[in-house]
């Protein structure tokens, strides 16, 4: 029997903040709920901006939404269509920071039929693709709140830019980028681990926190105590993940990736309800998108693509033959060493899933074999 938690409820959405269609591309639906004249219905007249033909603030809105949408389609794989609701309302603002947007899962389900792990909450979208059908057919798989104040009645001295062109003016955020970083938790890129007590949401583990390992004590987060998740959440520079897609990509990282590639998430000296965890560190650079401040435009998914893949996403660039580490439709030296690694018991599956094609959780001479076929004849 499968169960779901509704995490608008129960867990808080993470949010990014503001200081002083390929062939078997993913559909992304943006559905629009807010009331008339307000949000994505907003009549004010505006003039077309940065690619975007919209003639009213509501439209403007309503393009750029979809546009981040199509960003993330392009490079997942799914055979349902995911379901975004999405609107505008004032949230957090001041004349010092401002909370852009919160977006997050609607709900996450754990042993359901197809589950790749027992006892481990899946994000809605990509446990539908995991089952091989809707598991609910009457939600949408994501929810996605934007910051009306900000750029109106907000004293914070910025606003949004909603053109396509990855531009701006001055210190105003890029919509679409905002966009895309909320859509990236929406997806799974989040810790349902409570950063305030170090507790499992509703005991179980979820599937972002398996690939999370403390390079101080190179004990994995899941395997800790809840006091021990605590000290871990605020071990600034220790918190790593390990995800064997994410290591394998992590060559364009020029500060926050170990010498094993592991690389840097955020984990403040004090926790931060909806940021602590569920974002690479801000001393990542180059900076990602999913960062935990708004630094600049960026409309590339970086280094949270390689991570949906971890957690069991499939990508247009391929990802689905054996040792492809990186889920990237190549098997480079690279993942052949990561794979051998496993086998020989110095690094756990989770850097190579891709490597265990039985799915047992080890890496045996047939799995490396079937590796090193891919490297030899090319994936597909």
């Amino acid at each position: 029997m499968s169960s779901a938690a509704r995490l608008a409820a129960a867990f808080g959405t993470l949010a990014v903040l503001a200081s002083a269609s390929a062939a078997g591309a993913a559909t992304l639906r943006v559905i629009n709920r807010d009331g008339p004249g307000e949000g994505f219905n907003d009549p004010t007249p505006v003039a077309p901006i940065g690619g975007n033909p919209g003639t009213t603030l509501g439209a403007q809105r309503l393009i750029a939404f979809q546009y981040a949408a199509d960003i993330w389609g392009e490079h997942l794989i799914s055979p349902f269509e995911i379901r975004i609701s999405a609107t505008f309302d004032p949230l957090t603002c001041n004349s010092n920071s401002v909370t852009l947007g919160t977006a997050g899962p609607v709900s996450v389900m754990e042993n359901f039929s197809g589950a790749p792990r027992r006892d481990t909450f899946y994000p809605a979208a990509l446990a539908n693709i995991l089952h091989g059908g809707d598991l609910d057919p009457n939600e949408d798989e994501i929810e996605a709140v934007f910051n009306s104040s900000f750029g109106t009645t907000c004293p914070f001295p910025a606003g949004w830019y909603y053109g396509l062109d990855a531009s701006g003016f001055g210190d105003d955020s890029d919509f679409v980028t905002v966009v895309m970083h909320e859509l990236g938790h929406g997806l799974g890129f989040l810790s349902l681990v409570d950063v305030e007590t170090g507790a499992r949401f509703m005991g179980s583990d979820d599937v972002f926190s398996l690939f999370l390992i403390s390079a101080r004590t190179n004990e994995r987060f899941l395997d800790m105590t809840a006091s021990e998740r605590r000290n871990a959440i605020e071990d600034t520079g220790f918190l790593r993940w390990d995800g064997g897609a994410v290591v394998a990509a992590s060559g364009s990282v020029q500060v926050g990736a170990d010498e094993l590639g592991r690389v840097e998430l955020y984990a403040p000296a004090f926790a931060q309800v909806g940021s602590s965890v569920s974002h690479w560190s801000d001393d990542v650079a180059p900076a990602e998108l999913l960062a935990p401040f708004f630094v600049g435009p960026n409309h590339q998914p970086g280094l949270a693509l390689p991570a949906l893949v971890d957690i069991g996403w499939t990508t247009t660039s391929g990802g689905s033959c054996a040792g492809d580490c990186a889920g990237n439709g190549t098997v480079t030296i690279d993942d052949l060493i990561l794979a051998v690694r496993v086998a020989l018991g110095e690094s756990p599956v989770t850097v190579c899933l891709a490597a265990d094609r039985s799915g047992d959780g080890e890496v045996s001479i047939d799995d490396l074999i079937a590796a090193v076929g891919s490297a030899l004849n090319g994936c597909g």
